[in-house]
């Protein structure tokens, strides 16, 4: 019988779920499997949704979390996190082997920026090939696997910084654009308290003044 991960993210990080999962089935080919809730194959349609996430939470051997500014702030994620948490404190009282619940940090999230209480559990940074090497290695211990790991981790690593280049581009483009509205706005209210600046024609970049009404 395969042994389960569970891959814990948010629909937004699909693609690097994905990838992930990817790299894990490569690596323990045919020995493990792994849940991925938008994967369009852990949860066939027509399924109950939720009774599936259950199902995986509490038979998987290893968890996995893509943690980013975005996803720790989701319930999701503590919702599925906290069920690992728990497995494992009766784990710890029946003497049993605890399930490693591994945080993925990745698209800004540092590991010294982990909020309480998953920055008691020992991450990594997936952008790193060295920390994504430990990373399947203990996945590696859990499932019951031995020798010597054969993924390209550079490669891997290289793979989650690109990921990490395209998700974060739209959020970058919003601070600028917040940026750029907000010193319009500013220059609005200057114009609009003295009078004698209403009639003024001024050519801000692209924007002319004629036009800040509108913006605003």
């Amino acid at each position: 019988m395969s042994k389960l991960i569970f891959l814990s993210h948010i629909h937004e990080e699909k693609d690097l779920a994905l990838l992930i999962k990817n790299a894990l089935e490569e690596e323990f080919s045919g020995f493990v499997e792994v849940f991925v809730s938008s994967d369009g194959v852990s949860i066939p349609a027509g399924s109950n949704f939720l009774k599936r996430i259950e199902d995986g939470l509490i038979h998987c051997n290893a968890g996995l979390y893509l943690i980013s500014p975005s996803s720790v702030k989701r319930n999701w994620i503590n919702f599925e996190l906290g069920a690992i948490w728990i497995r494992n404190k009766v784990n710890i009282l029946n003497n049993a082997e605890e399930i490693p619940a591994i945080p993925l940090c990745h698209s800004g999230m540092l590991l010294s920026d982990l909020p309480q209480p998953i920055n008691n559990l020992n991450g990594v940074q997936a952008n790193i090939s060295s920390q994504l090497e430990f990373a399947f290695k203990s996945i590696q211990s859990a499932v019951g696997g031995k020798g010597r790991l054969k993924t390209d981790f550079d490669l891997l690593s290289s793979q989650v910084i690109e990921f990490e280049r395209e998700y974060t581009l739209g959020e970058n483009l919003k601070k600028i654009f917040k940026i750029i509205n907000g010193d319009i706005i500013k220059i609005y209210n200057f114009i609009d308290t003295n009078p004698h600046l209403n009639n003024l024609t001024l050519n801000l970049g692209m924007v002319e003044t004629r036009k800040i009404e509108e913006l605003k």
